[in-house]
């Protein structure tokens, strides 16, 4: 998700560049200016609906828990998912 992100907050820099730079150079209206235009906005949106369609999914399965906890983080802390010492648990 965060690449996604990252490249569209790049993407959207890109395209603000791009524009900028054309409107000074009077380029704007050109076939290669617009078809540039073009492609940096798919990418904008292609790559912020994949992030945000990855952060909602992303936010659903840890809303699924069973019990509310991180089964791995319960192993890094050494405990157990129902509150013994993991060393108790064989």
């Amino acid at each position: 998700m965060r690449l996604y992100a990252l490249t569209c907050v790049a993407c959207i820099a890109w395209l603000a560049q791009s524009v900028v730079s054309a409107l000074k150079d009077g380029t704007l209206t050109t076939a290669p200016s617009i078809i540039l235009i073009v492609c940096i906005a798919v990418a904008v949106l292609y790559t912020g609906f994949s992030a945000a369609q990855l952060w909602v999914a992303q936010g659903k399965s840890r809303n699924n828990d069973d019990d509310g906890h991180d089964v791995e983080e319960d192993e890094a802390i050494g405990t157990a998912a129902d509150g013994e010492d993991a060393a108790d648990v064989e």
